[in-house]
């Protein structure tokens, strides 16, 4: 199993820091209850935006637009549901079966 973010939808929006590959960041989490859809900005340690309300899609990484490992974490950071119980995000799942998992084998999160 690999390694997750831990997010509590209960209290969107809301943020917190994180270390990641060596580096700190700041996650902003918050929830649109009309598009049904979880949206993250990433800061940096001086809480300048790196990216700005990222939409989390079921299976894609996010940040996969931009080049990990300079500015951004250099691992993946990826929604699945590893029980393969679904293949979609929702309010329900999220944090139930779906999970930010990590692509973080041999690094240090």
């Amino acid at each position: 199993m690999r390694s997750r973010i831990e997010v509590d939808k209960n209290k969107m929006p809301y943020q917190f820091q994180i270390m990641l590959g060596g580096s700190m960041y700041s996650m902003e989490w918050q929830y649109n209850s009309t598009s049904e859809r979880f949206t993250c900005t990433l800061c940096d340690a001086q809480g300048e935006p790196l990216v700005y309300g990222e939409p989390l899609i079921y299976g894609n990484p996010l940040f996969a637009a931009l080049s990990h490992g300079e500015i951004l974490p250099p691992m993946e950071i990826v929604p699945l549901d590893e029980s393969g119980e679904t293949q979609e995000i929702t309010w329900e799942n999220f944090g139930e079966t779906v999970f930010l998992t990590l692509d973080d084998e041999g690094e240090s999160v």
